[in-house]
């Protein structure tokens, strides 16, 4: 047992690397704990039925007990510590096995490929089940005086690699499923964003329009009244100073109405809020200036599909935790530069698939340029667009004096 078990853990640690790359990180958010409290209650339950003796019994309900905060730490943190949690819950499996005779142990392995059938390559799972069923087999060998039942082992190999492949199957559908509804939630999230964009846009044309045509004359009417009561008869210097006041009162309100139109009501930020609460499993942290308001659509959009790619990417090939968003505007507003980095330590730059080499692509039409650069183990995702000046003529224009 001892040799077994020191050589399924020493392959176990020799690849460790490969196995942290997870083929099919979790993503969903499914509630599992009912159908593993049951069957942990089964297993439990018949270690303990069928236990010959009072020691046996307390060693058997000590390792079951051991065994369940285990299970409900991977439920509730699938993708943290996989490599630890796996070895410890298979370490507890054959430490079961000499202390019981009935198979019905054996749950407890298929609940371990059915939890971390995700995580780890058919191969390894193998050699797990091989492992357990040779332990298994020299603990009770004795007991069977010779007559080893390979039929039980047989059922119990295929049974764990037919569950196997469908935990599998299961979770990947699962993240399908998800990842379906994120990205319909995000597409949602953008044309709402590009509605209100568009919105404000037209408020912030007709500001333009009374500040160019209808201030200007009030302006001018404002000052004739002026002079004409100061120039008048005075039986009519009454009336005049009434017009004059109407006149100021008028462009007051124009003033007000211009400034209300302009006021920054940081729909990028809104946007990119919404879309960072779609991934509960990464905490988003965003900075974004305050100037970005005045951005054109096409530019908005572009930062907004940034982002997406890099929550996409962050979620499906790192385990980070963390992601940041930074989104300035430089060279007096002539130049848009937005970054991303997550709190992953990264060594070498990854391999640019179909995700941001579209992004590339997208960026070079506003010919802008994305880029990719390693700082302190930090992966720096950054776009930079040149802005139009006229873009931001009118944003920097005072309201009617």
């Amino acid at each position: 047992m001892t040799s077994v078990t020191v050589l399924v853990f020493k392959n176990l640690y020799n690849h460790q690397k490969k196995w942290n790359s997870m083929d099919t990180p979790i993503r969903h958010n499914t509630d599992w704990r009912f159908s593993t409290l049951t069957s942990w209650l089964a297993a439990t339950g018949a270690c303990a039925y069928y236990a010959d003796s009072f020691l046996n019994l307390t060693i058997l309900l000590g390792i079951n007990v051991c065994i369940l905060p285990l299970l409900l730490y991977v439920i509730k943190h699938p993708n943290k510590h996989v490599l630890p949690m796996a070895g410890c819950y298979f370490l507890l499996i054959l430490c079961l096995l000499p202390f019981t005779s009935t198979s019905l142990v054996f749950i407890h392995l298929v609940m371990f490929t059915a939890v971390f059938s995700p995580h780890f390559a058919l191969s390894r799972f193998v050699m797990a089940i091989l492992g357990a069923m040779l332990v298994y087999g020299a603990c009770h060998y004795d007991t069977w005086q010779g007559d080893i039942p390979w039929l039980m082992f047989i059922v119990w190999f295929f049974f764990c690699v037919t569950n196997w492949f469908i935990s599998r199957k299961i979770v990947e559908s699962l993240n399908m499923h998800y990842q379906s509804r994120q990205n319909y939630k995000e597409l949602q999230a953008t044309q709402q964003m590009m509605s209100a964009m568009s919105a404000k846009q037209e408020r912030r044309a007709i500001s333009r329009e009374l500040h160019d045509s209808l201030g200007h004359k009030l302006t001018a009417l404002s000052v004739n009244l002026d002079f004409a009561k100061r120039t008048a008869p005075t039986d009519l210097q009454t009336m005049l100073i009434n017009c004059h006041q109407i006149s100021q009162d008028v462009l007051e309100e124009v003033r007000d109405i211009v400034s209300t139109q302009r006021e920054d009501k940081a729909l990028l930020k809104e946007v990119i809020e919404s879309i960072c609460a779609l991934t509960p499993n990464l905490k988003a942290h965003i900075n974004i200036d305050k100037d970005s308001a005045y951005m054109s659509q096409d530019s908005t959009l572009c930062v907004i599909r940034f982002c997406q790619e890099m929550l996409s990417n962050t979620l499906k090939h790192t385990h980070a935790t963390e992601i940041t968003f930074n989104v300035t505007l430089e060279e007096q507003h002539t130049m848009l530069s937005a970054e991303a980095f997550h709190n992953q330590p990264e060594t070498v730059l990854p391999k640019p698939g179909n995700g941001l080499t579209g992004l590339a692509e997208r960026v070079a039409q506003f010919n802008g340029h994305f880029t990719q650069a390693i700082e302190n183990q930090v992966l720096i995702n950054t776009i930079n667009l040149p802005l139009c000046q006229s873009n931001h003529s009118h944003a920097n224009a005072e309201v009617i004096q």
